[in-house]
Parts: structure tokens; C-alpha cells; sequence
């Protein structure tokens, strides 16, 4: 019996990919950074989201909520988009397509990270790190809120709550909050309300 099972856990750990190339993970990540670069070149070569509203009408704003989550994702600047937003429409209005988009955003982050995670074995690398590290308190609100607020704080802490395998719920309303400020402060800006 004790050697069924140990057979079982083998080929469990045998489908665990170490390769990057056989990742779905890693090939989700490659598909999010081409599409980001797709999505910064159409805005940008449009004239922006002003020149977009022009060409394609009031709803643009919509269509720029995912645009907003991938680019918020990949490695690009999605600011521009969040200020153009309200350039476009208005504080309040611009506030809620960018709150929207960076909502979004997280979901998408976790979910990748997550799927990563699978693929790469995590639970066997994070029990190799140090004592301190294996107690980081990814699933802690006061973390999950706060440290979004940091210079490349989303990434952490979307990455974090996927590898760590946060509770979806614990994840999303905690996103729901912490994204609130961030979509406000870029929102004021494109607004010139400063």
C-alpha cells in the first residue's frame, strides 16, 4: 500500500514541469506582455484616449477597461491610460473605467500567478526558503491593501496572493479597496485637479 502511494506521489511530482517552454503559466505571461505591447502601440499610435473617443465615440471608455487590466498587468506604463481616462470623461467617470481596469488587473495577476505556481512546484521551492520568508504574511489584509501602494506593489502582491494561494474572496475584496486610491490619484491628475 505505502508503495502505491509513493508511485502516486512520484508521477504527481514527474508532471510538475521544471522547463519554462512547457509552462502554461509562463506561455500565459508571454501572451500578456505581446498583447500589452499590442494594446501600447494601438493607443499610443491613435492619438490617445481623446483621439480614440473621437474616432470610435463615447463607449471607448469600455472597450479601454481591458485594455487598462492588461497593460496594468504587463511590464508597460498603463498611467497614460488611466489619465487619459479622465481627461476623457471626467474625475468621477475616468475614476471608475481605470478602478475597473486595475480591478481587473489583479484577477488576471492572481490567476496567472497561481497557474504558474502549479506549474513550477512552488510548495517545493517555498519550503527551501528561509524560516522568516515561509511565514511572509501574503495572506495578511493589512499586506494585501498596503503594499499596493508601493512602486511595483500591484505585481507583488497579485504574484504573492496567487503563489501563496490566497482565498479568491480575501483577494478580491481587498483588491477592490487597495485599487480605489491608485485609480483616484492618476484619475485627479488627468482631471487637472492638481
Amino acid at each position: 500500500m505505502e508503495s502505491a502511494n509513493s508511485v502516486r506521489g512520484s508521477c504527481r511530482n514527474m508532471n510538475k514541469t521544471n522547463s519554462v517552454f512547457r509552462s502554461r503559466g509562463s506561455w500565459l505571461i508571454l501572451l500578456i506582455v505581446l498583447a500589452g505591447a499590442v494594446f501600447l502601440w494601438w493607443v499610443r499610435s491613435s492619438g490617445g484616449p481623446e483621439a480614440l473617443r473621437e474616432a470610435y465615440g463615447y463607449w471607448i471608455g469600455v472597450a479601454l477597461v481591458p485594455v487598462l487590466a492588461i497593460l496594468a498587468v504587463s511590464p508597460f506604463p498603463s498611467e497614460f491610460v488611466i489619465m487619459g481616462l479622465s481627461t476623457v470623461y471626467g474625475f468621477w467617470l475616468g475614476a471608475a473605467f481605470s478602478w475597473l481596469g486595475l480591478y481587473g488587473a489583479a484577477f488576471v495577476q492572481y490567476f496567472v500567478a497561481r497557474r504558474t505556481a502549479r506549474d513550477f512546484d512552488f510548495d517545493a521551492a517555498r519550503s527551501r526558503l528561509p524560516q522568516w520568508l515561509q511565514r511572509f504574511p501574503a495572506h495578511h489584509p493589512v499586506f494585501l491593501i498596503c503594499a499596493r501602494w508601493i512602486p511595483w506593489g500591484p505585481h507583488l502582491v497579485n504574484t504573492a496572493a496567487g503563489v501563496y494561494e490566497v482565498p479568491l474572496r480575501r483577494h478580491a475584496w481587498c483588491a477592490a479597496i487597495s485599487c480605489v486610491p491608485y485609480a483616484m490619484l492618476f484619475a485627479a491628475i488627468g482631471a487637472n485637479l492638481f
